[in-house]
């Protein structure tokens, strides 16, 4: 199936795709079969045809839901211009899913797209998922760290940082 993706006016063809390509490589991290994502029941294509992806421009919070996610595009320029992906206060010191120090662009977008589609995952198919169905409902809480754990340290984090977190998930 073909990622459904939008962007808004102000939003680049490349930023677009830049989103595009970090909500693909999150999705085939998860489609494995190691993590038995309902049960095992969805493909990579079938997890492709079952988001929604817009990326925006207004300067706003990114989101993540059952149905999809939106993508700020302008925050992650933001936040590289500072110079400093930030997370939530719960988990921002953690050494996988924490903040991190970067002034790329493309890092920034990666680990934002990693958080949103955790959250998507989450809500899609975390009531029907073994491991997933006492954790999932709290927003941040244990279910929405593990798959974010997962996305951190086997997607986004090798590429972007310099110390090895692959074995901390």
């Amino acid at each position: 199936m073909k990622l459904r993706i939008a962007k808004a006016k102000n939003v680049s063809v490349a930023d677009r795709n830049l989103v595009a390509k970090w909500v693909k490589k999150c999705l085939k991290e998860l489609a494995k079969k190691d993590y038995e994502i309902a049960d095992g029941r969805y493909k990579h294509a079938d997890m492709i045809g079952n988001i929604d992806v817009y990326c925006k421009g207004s300067g706003q919070r990114s989101y993540g839901g059952a149905r999809g996610i939106k993508i700020d595009i302008n925050g992650a320029y933001t936040e590289a211009k500072v110079g400093k992906f930030h997370e939530y206060k719960a988990f921002e010191n953690d050494p996988v899913i924490g903040a991190f120090k970067t002034d790329d662009v493309e890092a920034v977008i990666a680990a934002t797209v990693a958080h949103e589609v955790a959250h998507h995952v989450q809500y899609r198919y975390g009531p029907c998922t073994r491991w997933l169905k006492k954790s999932y409902r709290k927003p941040h809480g244990d279910g929405f760290k593990d798959i974010y754990r997962i996305l951190r340290a086997r997607v986004v984090n090798p590429v972007f940082l310099d110390h090895d977190v692959r074995k901390a998930a």
